[in-house]
């Protein structure tokens, strides 16, 4: 693996504070870099599907649900409140809420604050959807403003203190106390500090080890001896697998030896030994790049030693083995290290990695981050993919054991910014994908992002629309939806990585969650409340087009045809959208072939295909102007035409066309021969 330098052509730009027309005219380096950044999405999707946080290496994160802000699940309401111990704390916490309308859970990450907040929220609220999860970026001002709904529950997790002035944080505090007891509401803010005042605060501790495993049935004399082995360490998620595992019928021994496998004993003991500097970087490496094939690793560490300042070999060379095998070594007894069947060096145990990162960054000062930042910024700027991934993945899991100021500071920003590079901006958004698998730094990560959108320069805000239309995207929907739209509507040109990056949410958002309606709601909302005319509206309609258009990374079927088949009940946005598109002249093309695309991608066999078709064409008719309707016959028939339909679904197509839009439109017989 070659550390190579930038070449013409390969996405430099050129000075600090580039034109956004560096951006957007380098059309290709544009749609390389999301396809890149869509790779580590999918790989995400995957686990999410599959395992649990904890085995990735990024502590406190949930493998269910996806969406962090909007209505909470049944599913998760339910999750949250089986086997609860309500102890002194909880209690604490009700008096509060049942009194005055508004808590506020102060106390550290992974002790059971939001499953506490649920249950309290559960308890007066009690019904189905009635709880709703605000989403981080809201201020003081903003809670103060909005409106509340009658017998709803409103939560708000990991809300940062407000930095406003005290006089002021009081006026809104008296304000949002007012709306939310007006309306018969309830709100339940989680954090390690609040604008709110003391008397609205609970000193959140977590429920007593024991009271977690008799809770769930585990019975006394076990979960005795059980919580007498449970420590600080260990977060609550970690406490609740213990008392699942001993409800199951898992033997003590067992599962406390699960228990400690997640933990830090073999990394602790590795790092207590006697190491070389040499050992120490391999270390480090693998901290940052593990998963990467044996070759490529080995390139990278090379990269690492000589920066600082240390030979390839052991410091300490047998006499009987002058040329000691280092692949032999890593992965003999006692390493931490293994090789996978395709010769991909990992972690012995994936929780290892996180486990690595703390005891490097608590125990190692400039001497070994001075040279193992140095290496980060030129891996996040080379060209392989799977080494930014990777890199990403190695931040955020830093960011996770680290203060997250540092890491922001030291690798994001920068990297947002480019620094000569597209490439970096890339492995930025990488790992802000990353960092929204943890709940601890995910509000953090939607503040960086936040503020790169609102930037004067180009790069940062190219690189906020990557991190949009990735998991943050999932995340905050809504909000990635407005940035983004942000970014396309104060544009004096057109903003095509923006316009590219909402075809991403889309194609995200319907592969991850089903459904992207917060996405399509709003621009329907737009669309119709938008009075321009001429070319003042062209940038509404590109980014509806690029929606509407969008297709996954070398997928053939329209996101669209994905989305109706999952989602059903989008046929009337979706036709909202069309109809807005198609009676605007000059991108009617465009919306007759997104249009004609998506229908062709239904299989005209299947009959739910046929009905979902249908119920298209129906909206389709609601939302276009009567007189547009023949003329959108007219022109789909003859497009249809233009592409050589077979002729099944020729006459399928027109049938739809007959019933729905008008009765004239010719029958196959009546077209002629093509030529």
């Amino acid at each position: 693996m070659a550390f190579e330098t930038d070449s013409p052509g390969e996405g430099v730009l050129i000075g600090e504070e580039a034109t956004p027309v560096d951006l957007t005219d380098q059309a290709e380096a544009a749609d390389e870099i999301f396809a890149q950044v869509s790779q580590v999405q999918t790989v995400i999707n995957h686990i999410h599907g599959d395992i649990g946080g904890a085995s990735f290496g990024i502590s406190g994160s949930r493998p269910k649900p996806r969406r962090t802000s909007g209505p909470v699940s049944q599913y998760e309401m339910e999750e949250a409140r089986t086997c609860y111990a309500r102890h002194a704390s909880y209690k604490d916490a009700a008096e509060h809420l049942e009194s005055g309308n508004m808590v506020a859970l102060i106390g550290k990450a992974g002790t059971g604050r939001r499953t506490a907040a649920l249950n309290l929220l559960h308890d007066l609220v009690g019904a189905r959807r009635n709880v709703v999860e605000l989403s981080p970026v809201h201020t003081l001002e903003r809670l103060a403003v909005r409106e509340y709904r009658k017998a709803h529950g409103y939560l708000l997790c990991d809300w940062p203190k407000d930095d406003v002035d005290g006089s002021v944080a009081d006026f809104h505090v008296r304000e949002i106390r007012r709306r939310v007891r007006d309306a018969g509401a309830y709100l339940v803010i989680t954090g390690t500090a609040t604008s709110l005042p003391e008397g609205d605060q609970v000193s959140w501790l977590p429920p007593p080890a024991y009271e977690v495993l008799r809770a769930h049935q585990v019975a006394p004399e076990v979960a005795d001896e059980a919580a007498t082995q449970i420590t600080t360490d260990h977060a609550m998620a970690d406490v609740v697998t213990l008392a699942r595992d001993l409800a199951s019928g898992i033997p003590l021994d067992k599962a406390l030896g699960r228990l400690e496998a997640a933990g830090r004993r073999d990394v602790v003991a590795w790092f207590d030994g006697p190491r070389t500097r040499g050992e120490l970087f391999e270390m480090a490496a693998m901290a940052f790049a593990a998963g990467l094939p044996e070759n490529g690793f080995e390139s990278l560490l090379a990269r690492l030693e000589s920066i600082a300042g240390i030979g390839a070999e052991p410091d300490v060379i047998s006499a009987d083995d002058p040329m000691p095998s280092r692949r032999l070594l890593r992965v003999a007894e006692g390493s931490l290290f293994s090789l996978s069947p395709q010769r991909r060096l990992e972690f012995k145990v994936a929780s290892h990695r996180t486990h690595v990162m703390r005891e490097l960054y608590q125990r190692h000062g400039m001497r070994l981050w001075d040279p193992v930042t140095e290496w980060l910024n030129e891996c996040a700027a080379l060209r392989d993919p799977s080494v930014q991934a990777e890199i990403a993945r190695g931040v955020a899991v830093l960011a996770s054991v680290a203060d997250y100021s540092y890491v922001e500071s030291t690798f994001l920003t920068p990297w947002a910014r480019g620094r000569g590079v597209m490439r970096s901006q890339a492995t930025a958004a990488m790992a802000i994908s990353w960092l929204c698998l943890d709940e601890t730094t995910r509000p953090e990560v939607l503040r960086t992002v936040t503020s790169w959108t609102m930037a004067s320069a180009a790069r940062p805000k190219f690189t906020a629309a990557l991190a949009w239309s990735g998991e943050l995207g999932i995340r905050f929907p809504s909000e990635a939806t407005r940035m983004l739209w942000l970014q396309v509507r104060n544009s004096e040109k057109p903003v095509r990585h923006a316009e590219i990056a909402l075809a991403h949410l889309f194609a995200t958002l319907t592969e991850a969650t089903g459904n992207a309606l917060p996405l399509l709601d709003l621009f329907a909302r737009k669309i119709s409340n938008d009075r321009r005319i001429g070319r003042a509206i062209d940038p509404l309609i590109r980014a509806i087009l690029s929606i509407l258009s969008a297709r996954a990374d070398g997928a053939a079927t329209p996101t669209v045809t994905f989305h109706l088949r999952n989602c059903p009940e989008s046929a009337a946005l979706l036709a909202r959208l069309w109809s807005a598109v198609l009676v605007k002249r000059p991108h009617r093309k465009e919306a007759l072939a997104a249009l004609y695309d998506a229908v062709c991608a239904f299989d005209e066999r299947d009959a739910g295909d046929r009905d979902r078709v249908r119920a298209l064409f129906a909206a389709l008719v609601e939302a276009l102007p009567a007189k547009e309707r023949p003329l959108l016959a007219h022109d789909l028939r003859r497009y249809a035409i233009s592409r050589n339909t077979d002729e099944n679904r020729l006459e399928l197509l027109l049938s739809l066309l007959r019933i729905f839009l008008s009765p004239d439109v010719l029958s196959l017989d009546t077209i002629g021969k093509r030529p």
